[in-house]
Parts: structure tokens; sequence; C-alpha cells
């Protein structure tokens, strides 16, 4: 038997779990999750309370080798773009910044008279975007000449938590692909993008490849255990870990408030055809590419859900799913991307909106409300597939969908059905998977040939079928 640990963190919480290797089965335990939230200063800037993070992190790794002595290794996965600012003591310049601050915009025509956006996308195969971390660091150097004097190093953030448990400064490729300051791909940082942007190139090192050891961990207490490159990236750790057959051809869709579909490529994907739809190319765990692009995702079906209870109403989002899919088709359906669905507030009316606008009826139950939802993400989805297929030249054998979409069997059948593609829902924690299989595979335990089985073994998933013609 071999236990490693995983470190998850998202943008309003985090967790640590232990994965267990034995008999070709993965065995997966919940052992800490706590909360943190982005801060605003009082001049307004957005920043994450790191400090919280970090401990808290050493509270659950701690916990976890009190259940589990034997763990070898811990990888940290986070959210993509942001960056921490290091003196030369290794300290934090500042505060950590987050993507959603403002200063990105200020800065943003400043950005493109530098850098177009078309050019942006040809540099770095990223799509142009202000929450990028080279959007971030151009307004960091405009906004904060000072502090940026001070810089000698920026690790994007699970780089830094790496380096405040090793003391080992590094570059994971995978979290450095969101970045928009690497070679399409993922190959290496792009030294035209520091020079057009003026980014100082000495404050990031050499690329580290995934699946490769930090060092050893010097935080008291946690000294048994290896610091490991797991996939730094949760998207990336995520594709990791899905169940795909040898051979065979995989999409993946990843649904949650907001989605994200993608292909599972050796090649960047670059051209007109890839910009105009969005597509942005960011690293793999095992060192291919992930192309994929932005959907409008189910927080549609959370807002309406919210706007119910605030009138009243308690929901309940199984049962509600339930009773849509004993409902007949809806008359009509509306397109999730339309900007009036992009901001919250009374999104029934908004849907009436748009189904009067096309002479459908209105819903007359919030299970039809459910229903109309779900079909029109389906044929979302559905569209979006053909899209991708366009693009990459070549249509999948399957779609695997994970995130909290995957328990909306109704979603998953209706989008197996309009994209006519077999649809693997789950496994709901494939970011989980994806990280503990990593590291795995980095200290030996497990052969990259046996990832697809030891999945198989251990992972939920439930297969919806198209129907025949």
């Amino acid at each position: 038997m071999t236990t490693v640990l995983a470190v998850d963190l998202g943008s309003a919480s985090g967790r640590v779990l232990a994965g267990t290797l034995h008999d070709g089965r993965l065995d997966v335990t919940d052992i800490y999750r706590f909360k943190h939230q982005a801060r605003r200063r009082k001049d307004g800037t957005l920043t994450w309370d790191v400090a919280t993070m970090e401990a808290e992190t050493i509270v659950g790794l701690k916990k976890a080798l009190a259940h589990f002595p034997d763990a070898r290794t811990v990888s940290i996965d986070t959210w993509g773009v942001d960056w921490a600012p290091l003196d030369e003591d290794g300290n934090l310049v500042g505060d950590v910044v987050a993507y959603r601050d403002e200063r990105t915009s200020r800065t943003l025509e400043a950005f493109r008279v530098r850098v177009g956006d078309r050019e942006f996308f040809d540099m770095t195969g990223n799509q142009p975007a202000t929450i990028n971390t080279a959007n971030q660091l151009f307004a960091f150097l405009q906004e904060n000449p000072g502090d940026a004097q001070r810089v000698r190093s920026a690790l994007f953030l699970p780089d830094y938590f790496a380096y405040r448990l090793t003391g080992v400064v590094g570059w994971s490729r995978t979290i450095a692909s969101t970045s928009g300051l690497l070679t399409p791909g993922g190959a290496d940082f792009n030294d035209q993008v520091f020079n057009r942007l003026g980014i100082p190139r000495a404050w990031f090192g050499s690329l580290d490849a995934d699946r490769t050891v930090v060092g050893p961990c010097t935080v008291p207490g946690l000294e048994a255990l290896t610091v490991v490159r797991g996939g730094a990236h949760d998207s990336a750790c995520a594709v990791h870990g899905l169940p795909i057959e040898e051979g065979k051809r995989a999409y993946f869709l990843s649904c949650g408030s907001w989605s994200v579909l993608g292909a599972i490529e050796d090649a960047p994907l670059t051209g007109d055809a890839a910009f105009e739809l969005g597509i942005t190319n960011e690293g793999r765990t095992d060192g291919g590419v992930r192309p994929l692009f932005n959907i409008t995702g189910m927080w549609i079906l959370q807002e309406i859900q919210r706007q119910w209870e605030r009138e009243g109403t308690p929901t309940d989002t199984d049962e509600l799913v339930a009773q849509a899919r004993a409902l007949p088709p809806a008359s009509g359906t509306f397109n999730p991307d339309e900007e009036a669905f992009a901001t919250p507030g009374d999104m029934q009316r908004k849907i009436d909106a748009a189904l009067d606008a096309q002479g459908a009826a209105r819903p007359d139950s919030m299970a039809a409300y459910v229903r109309v939802i779900i079909e029109s993400f389906a044929r979302r989805y559905a569209r979006a597939i053909g899209e991708l297929t366009q693009a990459t030249g070549a249509a999948p054998d399957q779609l695997n969908l994970v995130g909290g979409g995957a328990r909306n069997h109704l979603l998953c059948d209706l989008t197996a059905k309009l994209a006519g593609v077999t649809v693997v829902a789950g496994p709901i924690e494939a970011s989980t998977f994806g990280s503990l299989l990593a590291q795995l595979e980095t200290i030996g335990a497990l052969a990259q040939g046996e990832r697809s089985a030891v999945i198989a073994a251990s992972a939920s998933t439930h297969v919806h079928v198209p129907p025949r013609a």
C-alpha cells in the first residue's frame, strides 16, 4: 500500500485528502476542509488571504499524517493565473492580488498598445483576457512601480505554497500555461511577451515539468512528506483523472457554475478558427495540451433558485431535476451565452423574455423552468462539441463530463442525445484523482500505463448513451 496526499485550493475553500493505492484500487479519504475568502483592502484592492490558506493547509496535512503516518508525498493545486511577488529574502512584497481586481481593466488599453488581442493569441496560444497573469503583471508594474522594484521572483499560487512548504522556488508547467507568458503549447516561457510588456524575465526561472519532485517538506511536523508537482492546475488534475479507454478520443466538459469544454491533444490549436472560437491552450499533467474554451455554466439554474428562495419558496435541486425529467420537452429554449444571462437578478424574467421573443410558451412551474434551463444547456453543449470538432478536425468518441453537472442525469442524457456522443459522467472528484495518481506515478508506485485501470476500478461513473436513430 502507498499513501499520498492532495491539497486542493479553490477560490472560497480548501481541502486536504489522502489517497491509498492497494490491489489496483485508489481509496480516497477526505481529511480536512476549510473556508477562506478574498478581502478588499481599504483602497479597494481585492486580495487573497494566503496566510489563512497556508495555515489551514498545514493543519490539514498534520491531521492527514496523524491518520496516515506512512504518507509519502503531497501536491498542491489551485485555480489558474494568480501569482505572488517575493523579495530577495523570499518574503511577500505586499499582498497577493486576486484576478478579479479592477487594476487589469484600468491598464487594458495600455496593454493592448504593447500587444494586440490577436497578436497575443498567436504569441501565447492563450485567449486575451484581463485575468491573465500577463495582464496582472503589466498592471502591477504600471500601478505599483515602487513595489515592483523590490520583487526578485514571481510565483504562481501552487508554486508559492510549495515554496512555503519546502523553501524551493520553481514554476510548474500546467499552472504556468494559464498565464499568457508561454509559447503556444506551453513548452517554455516566451521571452518576446516579457520584452513587449516590459515584464522582467528575471522574475521567472526555467519551466518545470509536472510529475517531478519539488523537495522535502521543511515545516515542523511535516518532515516525513516530499512535495511533488502532481498537476499544479486544478483543471489539469481533473483531466489527468478522467476514465478514458485506450484508443478512445475524448473531449472533456467541466460543468459547474461556469463550464469549460476542451480536447486532449498533442499540439496546440492555433489559427483563425481557434481564435474565433475562444480557444485557450493549456498544459496537461502528462505533458500534452488541453485546448479549451469557456461556456456559460449552470449558474443560471443556481441564480433562479436563489431568486425563488428570496421570494420565500425553498428549493431542492435534485428534486426539481427529477420533476423536470418527468416533463415533456420544453416548447422553447434560450441561448445561455446571451448577455442578459451573464448578470445576476430576476433570472425568471429573463427566461420569460427570451421565450416570448420566439413565441414559445412560458413555463408554468418551477420544474418546467428547470426543464427549459437544462434543455438550453444541453443544446449549447451539443453546439459547442460541434464547434470544437470543426476546430480539431476529429469528432470525439466520448465526452467526459465532470463537476457538479455530472450529478444531473437529465443534463447528461440530453447532451448525449443532442450531441450524438456517449457521455461518461464522473468522477465528481476527478481533480483529486488526477493529483493523487500523478504523485503515485512520480514516485514510481504506479506505472503510467496503469492509470486508466486504476481509475476504472476506483471512480464512480455513469455512462449515458445516445439513443439510436
